[in-house]
């Protein structure tokens, strides 16, 4: 039917100017089937930066206020969830500060555990959220996974896409990936110590490579030597 609404010249040329593939899948993006909800699940991946690209605008002048609200969008929400991630962070140090008095235990051996505790509840809200999309899709468990970890890194190519219309699910939905954005900042927030130390200490290893260990090194000996020598003239003096 879609052949048989257009010209075979003009359908060649739609074709050769890329439009076949936007005629042919267009039928998600019906004008009509933009509800509240699926709409609230658009703005999210606007101002999250994921853009699934199962929803987008097809008019100029939504387009349009897609940019608009884009510009003004993402930076705001990125505002707030590094401000939710350090909130969290706090909360879980709060928590491992609180175990370690109880139990005992060193500083070091505190920093340790807040991180073991950081990364454990990403892994349950990923976790979680895939058992949900798993029974609510009828996905296998390892797509669900997939799915996840694509939406919580924003990468969002969109291959996989929840069909579910229930409100409930829309709730869920943009719970889960709030949540899980939150969690994955509050793993690199715990982690930019030790991302810092290892490029510190590849650096360190670079220069070492590169016989500027040796350069500091024989600088160093000669303002030793300098200072001992200048030492030496002012005991003669005296």
């Amino acid at each position: 039917q879609i052949y048989n609404q257009y010209h075979p010249k003009q359908w060649y040329q739609r074709r050769v100017r890329g439009h076949m593939v936007e005629v042919l899948e267009a039928e998600p993006n019906v004008t009509n089937t933009w509800t509240f909800a699926p709409t609230v699940i658009f703005c999210l991946t606007v101002v999250t930066t994921i853009g699934y690209g199962y929803m987008y605008p097809v008019t100029d002048e939504g387009r349009g206020f897609c940019i608009f609200f884009a510009l003004i969008g993402i930076p705001l929400f990125m505002a707030c969830l590094a401000v939710y991630a350090q909130h969290t962070a706090n909360f879980i140090r709060w928590v491992c500060k609180k175990l370690r008095a109880i139990l005992g235990g060193k500083d070091e051996e505190n920093e340790t555990v807040q991180q073991i505790v950081t990364v454990l509840f990403c892994l349950l809200v990923i976790l979680t959220f895939s058992a949900y999309l798993s029974y609510k899709e009828n996905w296998t468990y390892f797509d669900s996974i997939y799915f996840t970890f694509i939406s919580f890194t924003t990468i969002g190519f969109g291959d996989l896409y929840p069909n579910s219309d229930d409100t409930l699910f829309y709730f869920l939905f943009v719970f889960f990936i709030i949540l899980g954005l939150i969690s994955l900042g509050t793993v690199i927030e715990a982690q930019t110590t030790n991302f810092s130390k290892f490029l510190t200490f590849i650096s360190n290893t670079c220069e070492c490579m590169c016989g500027k260990c040796l350069t500091v090194e024989k600088d160093t000996m000669s303002e030793v030597d300098d200072i001992n020598h200048t030492k030496d003239i002012h005991d003669n003096k005296v």
